[in-house]
């Protein structure tokens, strides 16, 4: 029985791994360049409306270049390693090495040591940089286009409502400002430990209307489309003229607001833009009140299945370093390896939506498509691994 061990770096090995990571970061920057420039493109049509414009149409962008850097991470890696391995072949060098006596297993296990730096670099990108950096892209760019302001402090979200006529509702009719305190947002319009302050022209409190959960949806009205908030057991606190409060309990409170999708678009991040710890908080938060968290759960295991896939695409190219060298089978092999990590991002996408549709296990929906890459490295290995002996 053969054991699997971590080599010491040896001459070739070092050779191998600058080889690899010298064409994976090139692939990737190209990536992330690419995307961003498409970004770029897609932003300008925003140019000008409030604030927003080329200053912080290039600050958005750049926020959202650690998202795509994640994202591509396994593509990039796998398209870098057939590359220079299939380079390598191509030069007689890995022919070469072979013949010296390099056999597949430590070749497998060389790979595993070189790609567990870019391993590491996508786990710490995918949780400690991505929510960040979406969460500031967001706020950056809702607040240049829009009117109103969005804050984040450890109290919560805050937000300002500026009403106008075509947000005033029966029972509100003085109101002209209200303050919004949010404890979480999801992309459903899902709002969680709501507190609102309404205030008239004065700047005088006239209410503070309190929920544990509201819901938030556009309604289209003659005078353009305003955002509809439902409070679920509301507690109404009016302050009266002579100083006295009065307070009203509302099984469903209906309010129209001013505040844009754009502007909520900061609170309102999407599942894949959350931190796995965050993730995982607000799928027992969900249980705990008996919802279905089943998308949350989903992005969860995702982020954890995720930046092992690296190790996955390297070995999936591995093979290509013993194939026989022919003229052109390099850039044959990179497109290859480009429809292989097209497929594997399709097949990822297909299990995430059948998965919520058909109810599955989260775990196993965000593991099949790496194990089923796995599974093919592993055949196309053993191939291998029989014809050296």
């Amino acid at each position: 029985m053969k054991v699997l061990h971590w080599p010491r770096m040896h001459t070739f090995d070092r050779y191998m791994a600058r080889a690899i990571y010298g064409r994976v970061i090139f692939v990737l920057l190209g990536f992330v360049g690419l995307f961003a420039l498409i970004d770029l493109v897609t932003e300008m049509e925003n140019l000008g409306r409030g604030s927003y414009g080329l200053s912080q149409m290039i600050q958005f962008t750049l926020l959202r270049m650690p998202s795509m850097a994640a994202e591509l991470m396994p593509v990039a890696s796998l398209i870098g390693a057939l590359w220079a391995l299939a380079g390598l072949a191509g030069t007689s060098e890995f022919t070469v090495a072979r013949a010296s006596g390099l056999r597949p297993m430590h070749v497998v296990s060389t790979i595993l040591l070189v790609g567990l730096p870019l391993v590491v670099f996508t786990g710490v990108l995918s949780e400690g940089v991505v929510p960040w950096s979406e969460g500031a892209a967001a706020r950056l760019r809702s607040g240049a286009m829009g009117s109103a302001s969005v804050d984040s402090l450890r109290s919560g979200y805050w937000l300002r409502d500026s009403l106008g006529e075509s947000t005033m509702s029966a029972d509100s009719q003085d109101t002209r400002e209200r303050m919004v305190n949010l404890v979480s947002g999801t992309a459903d319009g899902q709002m969680r430990g709501v507190v609102m302050y309404e205030f008239d022209a004065n700047r005088r409190l006239l209410r503070v209307i309190r929920a544990d959960r509201a819901v938030v949806t556009e309604v289209p009205r003659p005078q353009g489309v305003v955002t509809r908030w439902v409070l679920e057991n509301a507690k109404r606190i009016t302050v009266r003229a002579d100083g006295g409060t009065r307070v009203d309990t509302i099984a469903s409170l209906e309010l129209l607001s001013g505040l844009s999708s754009t502007t909520l678009g900061a609170l309102l991040v999407k599942p894949e833009q959350m931190s796995a710890r965050d993730l995982w908080a607000y799928s027992r938060y969900l249980r705990s009140g008996r919802q279905s968290a089943t998308r949350y759960e989903l992005a969860f295991w995702k982020k954890v299945f995720y930046p092992p896939a690296v190790w996955v695409m390297l070995l999936l190219a591995l093979p290509a370093a013993y194939l026989q060298a022919r003229s052109g089978s390099v850039g044959l092999k990179v497109f290859l390896g480009i429809v292989a990590g097209v497929g594997f991002h399709l097949i990822n996408s297909l299990f995430s939506h059948l998965g919520i549709l058909g109810s599955w296990p989260p775990a196993l929906v965000a593991a099949v498509p790496s194990l089923f890459a796995l599974a093919l490295a592993g055949a196309l290995l053993a191939r291998i691994q029989r014809r050296a002996i």
